[in-house]
């Protein structure tokens, strides 16, 4: 994989396909295009490869997709599957529910980093170009393309645009998104790696306190990923920028919780630790909110920004890679080719929306009302959202029903 540095200030440059952001979505819709035949490139602001977050879990939907972009079998090499989950409610240390997952069902949680390197490590040559920064798009007054005017005065016209640029989306606010809201939720993410192996069962563990949910995820049979999502935090910003501080706060949330739990997030490789307050796109926006203006779009979480709470996030993203790629194959898009015009273009970036659309609401919707059951305070909003949960999606606020999604074929 080659990898290219922003050019000199003053220089134009023309793309078939730009995608601005070189994360996880970012970097699968740029693969998914290769496949298909089409060149991309890909704009990332950050001096090299990031994976903050630690960890990700991706469910059935998300490996049929990643199949789909060929390196599926190279990244379950890496994770272990997950068998089900159990929850533990401390200091009782009393386990709750311990729930199998259906047999045709698969989940497994890979390190950021792995997906993300495995997914650049598949594009072509000169495919990712770091140290980018967006700081303007416009659309040219005659053709409608896109004009993307970077950091440094460099000036990038293409034909069709992707923001994969994450909730805080360059890309989203050209397109006139609303901005995302903020819950009153902070979520500590970090990797743990036992040399000798850990004694952890291949399952998702819940551990629900007060003022602290907590999840452990085994990666492999050496490494864990944990989160604890708590609802206060000690005032002052040090704490985003210090991950020994960010775990501190943790353990101390953690009182009564069991030993060997509290020994993942005191063991942890405090080079992973991050803390990011959680945000979302509100549901009720995603029925009449612009995803496109003529062929700029948008991907990811830059689209459909979401709590973790239904741990949709990330195979929704690859979903988006997925459906994006195939639709613009369906047209001749090249730097030299312009036998196709734009409006072409802007048709199957309307269908791809289309189809997204209503697939991102009811994503959005359940995880919106499962982070509600998490802030409310009120008994009485919690059996409201309950019951509303229950109506909607047939059945508990841990329905699998997303899980068997599939998008189709590439």
């Amino acid at each position: 994989m080659a990898l290219t540095k922003e050019m000199a200030t003053g220089e134009v440059e023309f793309h078939g396909v730009l995608i601005v952001g070189g994360g996880i979505c970012g970097l699968a819709t740029a693969l998914a295009l290769h496949i298909k035949g089409i060149d991309s490139l890909v704009l990332e602001k950050a001096e090299s490869l990031r994976a903050t977050g630690a960890g990700i879990s991706l469910k059935a939907n998300g490996w049929r997709a990643l199949e789909q972009f060929k390196v599926s079998e190279e990244l379950r090499e890496l994770a272990v599957p997950l068998t089900g989950y159990a929850l533990l409610r401390p200091p009782s240390q009393i386990m709750f529910d311990d729930f199998p997952f259906k047999c045709r069902s698969e989940c497994r949680c890979v390190k950021r980093s792995d997906l993300v390197e495995t997914l650049a490590r598949h594009l072509p040559g000169g495919s990712i170009r770091f140290g980018c920064q967006v700081e303007e798009i416009s659309l040219d007054p005659v053709t409608r393309y896109p004009i993307v005017s970077t950091s440094n005065g460099s000036t990038i016209r293409a034909k069709v645009l992707i923001g994969c640029d994450g909730a805080n989306s360059v890309v989203a606010k050209f397109l006139g998104l609303k901005p995302v809201r903020f819950l009153h939720l902070w979520a500590a993410r970090g990797l743990t790696t036992f040399p000798e192996g850990h004694s952890f069962r291949n399952k998702f563990l819940n551990l629900v306190g007060k003022g602290m949910t907590f999840r452990l995820v085994p990666i492999d049979d050496k490494t864990i990923y944990f989160s604890a999502i708590q609802s206060r935090l000690p005032k002052g910003t040090l704490i985003f920028m210090e991950p020994a501080l960010i775990r501190q706060v943790a353990l101390q949330a953690m009182q009564g919780y069991p030993e060997d739990i509290l020994d993942v997030v005191r063991s942890c490789e405090i080079e992973s630790v991050s803390l990011a307050q959680i945000c979302y796109r509100a549901p009720w926006n995603m029925l009449l909110q612009p995803f496109q203006e003529g062929t700029v779009t948008v991907a990811g979480d830059a689209m459909h920004a979401m709590g973790p709470f239904i741990g949709q996030g990330g195979s929704a993203s690859l979903e988006d890679a997925l459906v994006i790629a195939r639709c613009l194959a369906e047209t001749a898009i090249g730097v030299g080719d312009d036998r196709k015009p734009a409006r072409s273009v802007q048709e199957v970036l309307r269908s791809y929306v289309n189809q997204r659309r209503w697939r991102i609401l009811r994503l959005c919707v359940q995880a919106f009302l499962n982070g509600q059951l998490i802030v409310a305070s009120s008994k009485l909003k919690k059996v409201l959202l309950r019951a509303v949960v229950k109506v909607l999606f047939k059945g508990s606020a841990t329905s699998q029903w997303h899980d068997e999604y599939d998008c189709g074929s590439l």
